[in-house]
């Protein structure tokens, strides 16, 4: 009987041994370790090597409280370090993390040697830190190229982070000072399902076109308070279920803007400058569950009769529409569009003229030839001779310039003489050609391209 207690005796022995004893500030549990909320101002001693989770957060553990031995824990998987007071990535990650939580500190940078420690990492929140664009080295995920979450919400990032990893399934840039997307700020991204972009300060002017085209697995996109005039172009089709506008100063939805989204389910577009909307622009959205109007100056004339008719026969069956309550003419202010009836037929137009950049209409003018002036081009480059712009259908102008080398840019602007500002994109030198949509009806534009190099170079412009 003796014996048989001196060999169980020693198995729990090595068995604890082996688990590793649990430090006496924390509390274990399994595979997890609760060091929370302790007041730490640094990892305890005498963590457990058999650790999976390991749970540090609401203490004060700063940048020196980081030892080496945190990275020799062979099966952490998850680190919840939130709310601490961190300025820097841990230096010494483990080598089997997965899950990494470094939210509410004070982080400033991304650095490419700290997260390489992490070459498996999944999930990385950073959300509520102070990370800058130049904080941020350009190969910083280089080896991680399983990161499928990255949450930098409420940052101080003035772009998008160059050299994301490939397999990036959700991104969240929200609350930041994003004014810039660059070119091909999202290509190489094809598992990107997840885009929020909420809260920052983007124009149509500082996005190119083709910003969004390349991402073709893309479900949700909120691009809720910007300050974009109109929704972007050349979003992607195939898979957007939800689409958020809401919150910005769009005035104008050019009439293809939703064209093919067929699987978009929830589309908000309150809180905006609508007064009406271009005749067709649902007809594809059959899948369509829930759309926002609310907050919109709606004026209830006949431009927007297509939208009540649409809402009574051909609207999917379970759609929910929130705000579509008339502001003009005060006659009908507060009614549903819904319920009305003979009072949208009359074709009154807003105080001001025209009708909200509805999209449609004729620009006047035919084709117009540019003056002898020449783009200069960049070194190596030859210059561009030449630049037309003529009317297209739907009230578009076409403007079309000899292409340019490959990953050249342009700069393309137009303007109403004595209309308002400049509208302006960025656009790749080598299609050629772009047509310009949601203009005023029979007014008409002064439009000039312009190459980014050398920036002294002057632009070409033309008339029609």
């Amino acid at each position: 009987l003796l014996a048989v207690a001196t060999i169980t005796l020693l198995t729990v022995a090595a068995s604890a041994t082996t688990a590793g004893a649990c430090p006496a500030v924390c509390r274990c549990s399994g595979g997890r370790v609760y060091c929370n909320d302790r007041g730490l101002t640094a990892v305890p001693e005498g963590l457990p090597p058999g650790a999976t989770t390991l749970f540090l957060q609401n203490n004060r553990i700063g940048d020196a409280g980081i030892p080496a031995r945190l990275g020799r824990l062979p099966a952490l998987r998850v680190l919840y370090l939130y709310a601490n007071a961190l300025e820097q990535l841990p230096a010494h990650l483990p080598p089997a993390l997965r899950e990494l939580h470094l939210q509410e500190n004070n982080v400033r940078g991304l650095c490419r040697r700290a997260l390489a420690r992490a070459p498996l990492l999944e999930r990385l929140h950073l959300d509520d830190n102070s990370v800058s664009a130049a904080g941020i080295e350009e190969d910083a995920f280089a080896e991680n190229r399983r990161l499928r979450l990255l949450f930098l919400s409420r940052n101080h990032l003035s772009s998008v982070p160059a050299g994301l990893p490939p397999a990036l399934e959700e991104l969240r840039l929200d609350d930041n000072r994003i004014h810039t997307i660059p070119l091909r700020a999202f290509e190489g991204l094809p598992a990107l399902r997840r885009l929020v972009l909420d809260g920052n300060l983007l124009a149509n002017q500082r996005m190119a076109d083709d910003t969004f085209s390349r991402l073709g697995n893309l479900s949700e996109l909120s691009l809720g308070r910007n300050a974009l005039a109109a929704p972007p172009a050349n979003l992607p089709r195939a898979r957007l279920r939800r689409l958020s506008l809401a919150a910005n100063a769009i005035s104008h939805v050019p009439a293809g803007a939703l064209a093919r989204m067929r699987a978009l389910e929830r589309l908000d577009l309150s809180d905006n400058n609508l007064t009406t909307l271009p005749r067709g622009l649902f007809d594809d959205l059959g899948s369509l569950s829930h759309l926002g109007l609310r907050n919109n100056p709606w004026f209830c004339g006949c431009n927007l009769a297509w939208l009540r008719d649409w809402l009574r026969r051909r609207a999917p069956p379970r759609l929910e529409v929130r705000g579509l309550l008339c502001q003009a003419p005060a006659r009908l202010r507060g009614l549903p569009v819904g319920e009305l009836r003979g009072e949208m037929d009359a074709c009154e137009s807003p105080a001001g003229g025209g009708a909200g950049g509805a999209g449609g209409g004729t620009v006047t003018g035919g084709a117009a030839a540019v003056s002898p002036a020449v783009v200069a081009a960049s070194p190596g480059a030859a210059a561009t001779p030449g630049l037309w712009v003529q009317a297209a259908p739907g009230g578009a102008l076409r403007v079309r310039w000899p292409p340019a080398p490959p990953g050249a840019s342009l700069r393309l602007s137009w303007l109403r003489p004595g209309g308002g500002a400049v509208t302006e994109t960025l656009v790749r030198g080598e299609r050629g050609e772009y047509v310009v949509r949601a203009l005023q009806p029979r007014a008409p534009y002064r439009v000039c391209l312009a190459a980014l190099e050398p920036p002294a170079a002057p632009p070409l412009c033309a008339q029609a």
